[in-house]
């Protein structure tokens, strides 16, 4: 999943809980669920503009979750739990999830001064101890990407969140596999352009 968010809440997830994220799992869910399916063709068209579109499908997955867990609470214990289980595994592999973490969320508070300048925006993402939080976060993932204790919660999780959207919103798979099928066409149309803007100066802005 392609982080868009400006600041480093998206990143914070990502990094270090993107095994816990029920977001990622419901959308992964859908990937598994929906593949060798064509795509649908839902409302929106394939005329308008598909980034607006994925814009617009997000929001109603994000809605449809936040309402899911709202609704069944035991949803984010069993979330917690997971994400818990995730970083002591980390830790018992040698990493120090929880410390890059809050090296993460003591810069994502920074960011929200709203006074701050752009280059002390960048100054702040780009800095060592950020940058160097995100790389111990991302080897921590993958050293616990296999783990069979995880994956078996994070199934489980997926399973009981996706059931739990469909009953907030019956069209949700079709959402999902929507949002699969426009960026496979995105992701097509950008190794289009790639090769005709090559060579023609084009990195300049």
């Amino acid at each position: 999943m392609k982080i868009r968010s400006q600041s480093l809440a998206g990143l914070i997830a990502a990094a270090a809980l993107a095994l816990a994220s029920p977001l990622v799992m419901a959308q992964g869910m859908g990937q598994q669920e929906q593949q060798g399916q064509g795509g649908m063709g839902m409302q929106g068209g394939q005329g308008g503009n598909p980034q607006m579109e994925m814009q617009q499908l997000q929001q109603t997955l994000s809605e449809t979750q936040q309402q899911a867990i709202e609704n069944n609470p035991q949803l984010e214990q069993q979330g917690e739990e997971l994400e818990n289980l995730v970083l002591d595994k980390m830790e018992s592999a040698g990493y120090e999830p929880r410390r890059d973490l809050e090296t993460l969320e003591s810069a994502e508070e920074q960011l929200r001064d709203e006074d701050l300048s752009a280059e002390e925006r960048q100054e702040v993402i780009q800095s060592e101890d950020v940058q160097q939080a995100q790389m111990n976060l991302q080897e921590a993932q993958q050293s616990v990407a296999e783990d069979e204790e995880i994956l078996e919660a994070q199934e489980s999780l997926r399973e009981e969140l996706m059931s739990a959207m469909r009953d907030e919103n019956a069209d949700i798979d079709d959402v999902i596999e929507r949002m699969q099928t426009l960026q496979q066409q995105m992701q097509q149309q950008q190794q289009q352009q790639q090769p005709q803007q090559g060579g023609e100066g084009g990195m300049m802005r």
